[in-house]
């Protein structure tokens, strides 16, 4: 169920992490308007300060501390299957709670040195186009209603965004496998992205060195969901809650495309 897998899954970095974040990132600057380049949007109310950076934004209003961040889960039931609330010292409290057909709510808490608990109530919401947004809101015993009803009403603000400017590049990479190789100076590189119709991906590296110590070889790879913004950024949101940003730019070539000024070698999968 997906009570259980929140229980004993792992909430990786998203509570605890960016608690401790949130914390200690002191006054920031007031805005009005924060967008997220994995696709959406959402206006904050004035009393709000709002810091944000690459892995998200923070907003505080002297009371509840609320963290905005992407993810790239295409159902509840995936993203509680990586959630570890245990490994960050939190509890489920009660059950998860049903927004709408696809969105989550769930509350965790865990015990605060000072006396009382450390609340975190956790907003799911998912896009059409893939991923979505994630709000948890955190609070203590004695601010937990007030948390709760700040998340809810960023989370209720936030708009998912669908501009046609991406359309091209969309319709253009949608189903294609990316490869980029790179050869020089005793050290080989290959590194290959597949963008799946559904806004999945999947990405492969392989790394190799030859040098007078010896050689050596490192391979990795991850998942997540894919999207590209009207400036024309394709922003791969993976599972683990990081995020990579490239600037597409077309090459003369028809078989090619440029991301951060790299090339990369664009195939049928």
């Amino acid at each position: 169920s997906e009570a259980h897998n929140l229980r004993m899954k792992s909430f990786k970095a998203t509570c605890l992490s960016l608690f401790t974040w949130a914390l200690l990132s002191g006054a920031a600057t007031a805005q009005t308007l924060v967008q997220d380049p994995s696709g959406f949007q959402l206006q904050v109310p004035a009393g709000y300060q709002v810091r944000q950076d690459a892995s998200g934004a923070v907003c505080s209003d002297g009371t509840s501390i609320v963290v905005i961040k992407s993810h790239g889960y295409s159902n509840f039931e995936s993203f509680a299957q990586q959630a570890n609330l245990a490994q960050d010292g939190f509890s489920l409290v009660g059950e998860v709670q049903n927004i709408n057909a696809t969105d989550r709510h769930f509350r965790a808490s865990k015990p605060d040195p000072q006396g009382g608990f450390l609340i975190a109530d956790t907003f799911v919401r998912f896009s059409p186009n893939g991923g979505g947004s994630m709000v948890v809101a955190l609070s203590n015993s004695q601010t937990a209603e007030t948390g709760f009803y700040a998340g809810q009403g960023l989370s209720n603000q936030i708009q998912f965004t669908q501009a046609t400017g991406r359309n091209v590049w969309e319709q253009a990479l949608a189903g294609k496998h990316l490869l980029y190789l790179y050869t020089g100076n005793g050290y080989s590189e290959r590194y290959d992205l597949y963008l799946y119709r559904n806004r999945a991906f999947s990405t492969r590296s392989d790394m190799s060195s030859v040098s007078m110590n010896g050689s050596g070889a490192v391979a990795g790879g991850g998942e997540g969901s894919w999207a590209i913004t009207p400036g024309g950024q394709l922003v791969l949101s993976y599972h683990n809650g990081n995020r990579q940003t490239y600037q597409l730019a077309p090459r003369q070539a028809s078989n090619e495309v440029s991301l951060n000024g790299k090339r990369f070698f664009v195939t049928n999968q």
